[in-house]
Formats: C-alpha cells, structure tokens, sequence
C-alpha cells in the first residue's frame, strides 16, 4: 500500500510511460520488445515460468477481456493499481501477487558512497546493458544490480543485496554507480518497479512513488488456450 498521497508523484503515468519502463525491462532481460496490444503493452517473454506478460494502465475492461482469454499459467498481468483493484477485477481463479511500486528517479542524484574494506565494485555489459556488481574479496557477488538506457530513460533492474551482506550500504552503492552510468549516457528520466522490500532503499536516495504496480497470474495446474 502507498502510505500517504503525500508520496505520489505528480508525474502523470499514463501508456507511453509504462512502454519506456517496460522497452528498458525488455532490454534488461535480453528478451523481445513490448508491442500495443489488447488495450495495453504485450512482452513475449519465452521463458519457462513466464511466458507472456500483459501490462495495463489500469485493472478496467481491457484487462478484464484480456484476462478471460488466458487459461494457460506462466502468462503474467500486470497494472498500475492497488492488489485490492486487481483482485476485484479478476476471477477468483487468478492469484494476485504480493505488491509492488511504480517509481522515479531523482533528477540529481546524490553523490557517491564509500565502499566498504574488502569489496570491489565489477561494471561489465551484456546486450547493451550495463550491469554494476559488488564482489567481496571471497570472490562472493555481494550486491548487483543492471541498467538499461533507451532514448533517454534510464530503467534499472534486478537490484539485489545477498542476505550475509546486507546492511553495509552495497545496495546504495549499486544504485549510485547506475546513477553515474544513467548520468554519463545523458538519460533524463530513471524508472524501476520496487518490491516491498527495495522500496525504503530508493526513497532514502531521493526516488518518488509513482503508483502501485500489481501482478496477477494463474497457478500452474490452470492449462487451456493462451490469451
């Protein structure tokens, strides 16, 4: 649940933002690029426990048309709305997941952190994108996370501290390098969906919630024809 109003950002979040953030997700993941579909955004992700993934604006009559097509598991929807909005919108059949948060980045983003002793900060890239790791001196990826820059947005992804490294301030460090990497490639807005968890990190280094993000998908036993 977003806390207050007060924590919104003005910015309008409408289908062509959620086309930048989910082009940047595509790249990030090495998989097609989304496509106007059903009222929405469409991903043919391929992958065995995600195969397609619908993304609405909304939980209103597209999505619902879209949802009572789908009989096949690993076919994900997703929307920016509350759990509670999604879960009212659909069959009792679909399993609403845990929430998550649409957000943007700060313009300026703060300085850099010092790395704690033994650890090394690893830029490499893959398919264009730029990925940051923290690596202990054990040879252990403490903390990693990935961007990618596409006409000017910036959409970083897969951020994640190890649980025996966690409360150093790696993931601060992550986010900072990514900055640096977003601020070099000239990109003037940053996107990411946060889970409930990553969600205090991003607002203590400046990040804005834009809105809920909620996923929807039916369990496995489901089979059928897919949407």
């Amino acid at each position: 649940m977003l806390d207050t109003p007060d924590e919104l950002e003005a910015t309008r979040i409408d289908l062509p933002l959620l086309a930048r953030w989910l082009t940047g997700w595509s790249l990030s993941r090495g998989v097609p690029l989304p496509v106007r579909s059903h009222g929405g955004l469409t991903v043919e992700v391929g992958m065995p426990l995600q195969l397609r993934r619908h993304v609405f604006l909304d939980a209103g009559p597209a999505l619902q048309a879209c949802a009572a097509q789908i009989h096949e598991p690993h076919i994900y929807l997703k929307a920016a709305v509350e759990p509670a909005v999604l879960r009212a919108a659909l069959p009792a059949r679909w399993t609403v997941e845990a929430p998550g948060y649409l957000m943007l980045g700060p313009a300026t983003p703060s300085r850099q952190s010092e790395l704690p002793s033994g650890y090394a900060i690893e830029a490499t890239s893959e398919h264009g994108v730029h990925l940051v790791s923290v690596v202990h001196a054990s040879g252990e990826v403490a903390a990693s996370g990935r961007i990618a820059i596409h006409e000017g947005c910036a959409v970083y992804d897969q951020i994640v501290t190890a649980e025996a490294h966690r409360r150093r301030g790696l993931g601060t460090i992550v986010m900072r390098n990514l900055d640096a990497l977003a601020t070099r490639a000239g990109a003037d807005e940053r996107l990411l969906v946060a889970t409930e968890d990553g969600r205090g990190l991003y607002l203590s280094l400046g990040w804005r919630l834009l809105a809920p993000w909620t996923t929807a998908v039916l369990p496995p036993q489901q089979e059928g024809t897919p949407c």
